[in-house]
């Protein structure tokens, strides 16, 4: 049955209250990625303000996976969210006081990148240690689906908010929302779990994770499907704003129509991944994801009106989801316990920060060569890479050449 991880009352807590504060986040990224379009008019910034929010998870967040790896994985979280309440109050108050141009906004950008990085590892581990055992897919599927819901709802409801309260009131009930998933971690029951049992360094427990990866052949070859599903697949949709305020200059309402049919296609894609039992049919959507994702892309490059946009904005977001999803529960279910905040951190660290480093790089060379061009190359190098990898891996039954895992 699918979602029947919902009837455990202790994951559904713990979802819900996640669920409140990805809306809150929703919101509060249109608003983000509207200012900066607003105040700026360049594509290169509005990928320049993405990098600034993710950046930070490529150089800081597997140091806080070690942390995990070595603490209380509960009074961590609550730590964590405790500062993103800080963060987004302050940006808030920066806005309401007059003071947020752009360099002020990348400023802000960063330090929510920070506090981002801290929490992002730590919400992706609980995941394991509250959901039953039996249905983690079903698990991850589900906070992919309800993810992606919020990714629907949230920018409607961002668009709504601006409009009425302004993007500042937008930034505080962003604030407020995180007290949903505070509540959460404040009752659930979060199973023990082994810790890293060996001493050094942060830096040493960091290299070790790194070993442990590459010593694990199916490990490896999903990380670099993450990077490149990541950087020239999801890199485009944060381009988003530029493609409704500049190639089809439909506006706010238009940002909040596209990234809607975004959340859309992944909750398709989360549904079908909700029912997968079997770790055959997990690869089969993780190879039909990887392998369509970049034709959506060039499908998004070619697209001379708003509707075929969409419609291209809709696979790419679904394709992402099943592969990247996809992979995440067949990382998920066979990680070591002692490993885990480690290889988590580095997981996000691709699946959240390549997005915006490719909409960082592919921004700047829109700014020469437009939009639709770049979306059709990231395109193309997303397909080559992908087929590349699976053609001559073991984890996938591809071309002949492999097998499937047992």
């Amino acid at each position: 049955m699918a979602f029947e991880v919902l009837k455990d009352r202790n994951y559904g807590l713990y979802l819900g209250g996640n669920t409140v504060s990805w809306v809150g986040t929703w919101m509060q990224r249109t608003a983000i990625g509207w200012l900066s379009w607003e105040l700026t008019e360049s594509s290169s910034w509005v990928g320049l303000i993405v990098l600034a929010q993710y950046l930070p998870l490529v150089f800081i967040a597997p140091l806080f996976g070690v942390l995990i790896d070595r603490m209380d994985r509960r009074r961590y979280a609550i730590a964590c969210l405790l500062m993103q309440i800080l963060l987004n109050a302050g940006l808030f108050a920066i806005y309401a006081l007059g003071f947020l141009n752009i360099y002020a906004l990348l400023a802000c950008c960063v330090l929510l990148g920070i506090g981002n990085a801290a929490y992002q590892p730590i919400r992706l581990t609980l995941i394991h240690d509250i959901a039953p055992k039996d249905l983690l897919t079903q698990a991850i599927s589900l906070n992919a689906v309800m993810f992606n819901v919020t990714r629907m709802v949230g920018p409607a409801l961002g668009g709504l908010s601006i409009s009425a309260f302004g993007v500042g009131g937008t930034f505080l009930i962003n604030t407020l929302t995180f007290l949903g998933t505070l509540f959460s971690l404040l009752i659930v029951q979060i199973r023990p779990t082994a810790r890293s049992s060996k001493g050094g360094s942060v830096l040493f427990q960091l290299a070790e994770g790194l070993r442990y990866i590459k010593s694990v052949p199916k490990f490896l070859e999903l990380f670099i499907l993450s990077v490149a599903i990541a950087a020239f697949g999801r890199g485009m949709l944060e381009l988003l704003p530029a493609f409704a305020g500049g190639v089809f200059d439909r506006g706010s309402s238009g940002l909040a129509t596209l990234m809607a049919v975004a959340g859309a296609g992944g909750i398709v894609a989360g549904v079908l991944l909700s029912g997968t039992t079997r770790r055959s049919t997990l690869v089969t959507f993780i190879t039909v994801g990887c392998s369509l994702q970049g034709i959506f892309v060039v499908l998004l490059g070619f697209s001379g009106t708003f509707l075929l946009a969409m419609l291209s904005i809709f696979g790419i977001a679904a394709m992402s989801t099943l592969a990247s999803i996809g992979m995440q529960a067949a990382l998920q279910a066979d990680l070591d316990s002692q490993y885990r905040g480690r290889v988590v951190s580095l997981w996000g660290m691709t699946t959240v920060a390549g997005p915006a480093l490719g909409a960082s790089l592919l921004g700047v060379l829109a700014q020469a060569t437009g939009l639709p061009a770049v979306a059709v190359l990231s395109g193309v190098l997303c397909t080559v890479v992908c087929i590349g990898v699976m053609w001559r891996s073991r984890f996938f039954s591809f071309g002949g050449r492999g097998r499937k895992i047992q």
